[in-house]
């Protein structure tokens, strides 16, 4: 049985890591392939077609400008290039990868998989928030969660209907920032203080849409996020907009006591989410 790495957007709500650098190993070390790949192939077609916008950040999830930077965003890369929504990128008044150069992503992706022997979770969630007080130089910061439970539609004979009335609950304390135990530390004093669970509950989808009811601190918001169908996999993509709306209050003042200074004082209401829920052939 072979699986495939997949993001179904589901909440994720998290405060922003308090040191400069956002999570970039999120793949195994032994990757010889796969930088070589890039080194060869696929820098040039994100220096040529990418780079133009995706360096304006000092630092963040959206920079592509060197190996690690990629590596640890490439699930969302690959999800981007082959979205049906406006989510796609690049973007329709861009330069477009021809069909080749979009395949050189999907590939580099596979020899970062093919490094590991460890079976994929079934179910990934990866987050983005931000800091700084200037929003045209807010940096992104990344982390995941290492416990997730489920329940899917096992029954369908489509890819998007195992997602017919799908629940997926996050245990909030198993933050993980890049593996990095201060970060981790950091962010998990913002969980403790601000929900013990993350909800996320399916309540109707298309084969490019999802609706999805969140739901932390006793508070339920609903969202609507993108759907990419891939071979092996889905991808669903966006954000929570306002994460304010959850009382988020006693976690953000836990944040700031331990390392308000190194973000400035400064955490974006808005979280870019992404869950990955793993197919089976």
């Amino acid at each position: 049985m072979r699986y495939c790495k997949a993001i179904i957007i589901l909440l994720i709500c998290t405060a922003i890591s308090c040191t400069t650098e956002q999570a970039d190993s999120l793949y195994p070390v032994n990757d010889a392939q796969a930088q070589a790949f890039y080194t060869s192939t696929l820098k040039n077609v994100i220096d040529t077609k990418c780079i133009s916008c995706h360096i304006y950040h000092v630092e963040g999830n959206n920079r592509y400008d060197n190996y690690e930077k990629t590596k640890s965003n490439i699930v969302q890369m690959v999800s981007r290039i082959n979205s049906s929504s406006n989510t796609v990128m690049p973007p329709a008044d861009a330069t477009q990868l021809t069909e080749e150069e979009a395949s050189y992503f999907q590939e580099f992706l596979d020899l970062l998989n093919a490094d590991d022997d460890t079976p994929e979770p079934r179910v990934q969630i990866e987050w983005t928030a931000y800091k700084y007080p200037d929003y045209d130089n807010r940096a992104g910061v990344s982390g995941t969660f290492d416990t997730v439970t489920y329940t899917f539609n096992e029954s369908g004979n489509t890819p998007v209907s195992i997602l017919e009335d799908a629940i997926v609950t996050v245990d909030a304390s198993s933050v993980n920032v890049g593996n990095e135990s201060e970060r981790t530390q950091n962010v998990f004093t913002f969980f403790a203080a601000f929900t013990p669970d993350i909800v996320g509950t399916v309540t109707s989808f298309t084969d490019t849409t999802v609706t999805i009811d969140f739901e932390m601190n006793s508070i339920t918001t609903t969202q609507v996020f993108a759907v990419t169908i891939l071979s092996d996999r889905l991808v669903l993509t966006g954000s929570i907009p306002d994460l304010s709306i959850y009382n988020w209050d006693a976690g953000y003042d836990a944040l700031e006591a331990v390392c308000g200074e190194y973000h400035e004082n400064k955490l974006w209401e808005d979280v870019d989410v992404t869950i990955d829920i793993l197919l089976e052939e």
